[in-house]
């Protein structure tokens, strides 16, 4: 290395040391050998994937389209922001939480609308939706009100795999398929679709993409609050982490777990998750699902 020798004004070099046998080479092959599959089908590209790719000479990779993921949001109540709301009104939120999460993971989403809560236009927008999309995902209308008409419309145009789960917050969640096409029926509260796309659609969507890899798992942190009532639904609780030096990080609990409190959302960091059945205690470990940073 030029660091390790002095030039003389006469023109020799003299050495600071005496070099090593085969120091400072790159070997042919010795990050790349012969034949090494170097990006294996079903990887995530990444900005250093690219850069691999380019070092090989390649000026193309051969690539899955993204997945196109139609939006439907029910409900009379329901107005897009912008417009003036009436009494009991509310702006959309849900369709634009989806089309952010659809988009972090590279997917193509398509916004069918709000749609009226009578069964004919449900029946409508759902066979719309499959028609131009690989999966479709409804929010609100899966419940046991009177306007709820997601379920029958599904049942009508093909066929539901399960209704409600025992978790919290997301029990009226549903999966079905409308003829080939997958179809995801989540709840109308934000928080709960917030919490459903991450911990059950987006696995699938990944699997659907040809993303290979584990399934999103989470890693431990201690409570730094007490769940003093076993509750007889799967909990995921919006917390945020303090590092403390030396210590597993300590989960703090946002104050108001209500699934319309999309401000939570907001300031968490991930999810808690607390079994069913379970009491919880301050120093407890508990597996954390953080928002960002995995697959």
């Amino acid at each position: 290395m030029q660091e390790s020798v002095i030039r003389e004004k006469d023109g020799r070099v003299r050495l600071l040391r005496a070099p090593i046998a085969g120091e400072n080479l790159r070997r042919a092959g010795h990050d790349i050998a012969a034949g090494m599959e170097v990006l294996p089908a079903g990887k995530l590209l990444s900005a250093q994937d690219l850069g691999l790719a380019a070092s090989l000479g390649r000026t193309s990779l051969c690539i899955r389209e993204p997945l196109r993921v139609a939006i439907i949001n029910t409900g009379d109540e329901v107005v897009a922001p912008g417009q003036p709301l009436r009494s009991g009104q509310i702006y959309d939120s849900n369709g634009f939480t989806l089309v952010g999460l659809l988009k972090n993971l590279g997917m193509e989403p398509i916004r069918v609308g709000i749609i009226a809560d009578t069964l004919s236009a449900t029946v409508d927008a759902l066979q719309h939706a499959a028609a131009q999309a690989d999966c479709v995902i409804s929010t609100g209308g899966v419940s046991v009100g009177e306007a709820d008409f997601v379920k029958a419309a599904v049942e009508q145009l093909g066929r539901l795999s399960f209704w409600k789960l025992a978790i919290k917050p997301g029990k009226p969640f549903s999966f079905g398929w409308l003829g080939e096409v997958p179809f995801f029926g989540l709840p109308g509260n934000p928080v709960a679709v917030f919490v459903t796309f991450l911990v059950l659609v987006k696995p699938f969507l990944l699997k659907m993409q040809g993303i290979q890899g584990s399934p999103q798992t989470g890693y431990p942190v201690r409570a730094g609050f007490r769940v003093e009532e076993p509750g007889t639904r799967r909990e995921y609780l919006r917390v945020r982490l303090e590092a403390r030096e030396g210590e597993v990080p300590v989960a703090v609990l946002y104050p108001d777990q209500s699934s319309s409190v999309l401000t939570s959302l907001s300031w968490a960091e991930g999810l808690a998750i607390v079994p069913a059945g379970e009491v919880v205690q301050p120093g407890d470990l508990l597996s954390f699902l953080p928002f960002r940073g995995v697959l």
